[in-house]
């Protein structure tokens, strides 16, 4: 069931995404989307458990945290209109957190679980396809860059950790209910490339991760 429910995540934001595509006559009939846009969100990650890296730290797979919390921003500028498509440039920034620990009931043991950490930062940037009109559009997009990922015991802290690679790709959508501020909400996949070991690392495995995101943006 859970499997199951993983797989319908992604189809059911870009349902939503779609939905909120404007209408091309609609869009034709407004002032074009702005010249400069600031985001900033609350973002909620979604993480795969990593049976390599439990082992590694010597806990669990439970014990991994999967899920993360933390804040993310973004300016873009959209210089060029053609048609209904105006396309964007820019870039985000995002840092998230999160943490899991087991209780002695969950682990049969007298004491409760280490406390394990997972971390994710990234600096990208972005190229976007737009879809509507100043005071409201959807969008598409998609860019690769760096980011820092990776999980350790909190006990066992490893320090700063080196980039790595990804890719992300997603979309989400603007409206704005008054003259500078909108609603914002974007969803964004990242594929992040692995890590290998080091003398005081452990191996961080390549993965896609999902990050939600909803806030304001100001223009």
């Amino acid at each position: 069931m859970t499997q199951g429910r993983g797989r319908l995540l992604p189809r059911c934001i870009l349902a939503t995404l779609f939905s909120l595509v404007p209408l091309v006559a609609f869009a034709q009939q407004q002032e074009p989307i702005p010249i400069f846009v600031v985001d900033v969100r609350g973002a909620y990650g979604h993480h795969k458990m990593e049976p390599s890296v439990a082992t590694d730290l010597g806990v669990t797979t439970t014990n991994i945290p999967t899920k993360t919390l933390g804040l993310g921003g973004g300016v873009h500028v959209y210089p060029l209109h053609l048609g209904v498509v105006t396309f964007g440039f820019g870039g985000h920034v995002l840092m998230t957190r999160g943490s899991a620990t087991l209780t002695a009931e969950e682990t049969g043991q007298t004491q409760p679980s280490p406390t394990v950490m997972r971390h994710f930062r990234t600096i990208d940037p972005e190229i976007s396809l737009n879809f509507g009109h100043k005071n409201g559009w959807s969008y598409i997009s998609g860019g690769l860059g760096r980011s820092v990922l990776f999980v350790e015991r909190q006990d066992l802290p490893m320090g700063d950790q080196p980039g790595r690679q990804t890719i992300h790709y997603g979309g989400g959508a603007r409206w704005f209910m008054k003259r500078h501020l909108a609603l914002s909400l974007d969803f964004r996949w990242y594929a992040v490339t692995e890590q290998a070991a080091t003398a005081t690392t452990i191996a961080q495995p390549g993965t896609t991760l999902l990050i939600l995101s909803g806030g304001v943006a100001l223009r």
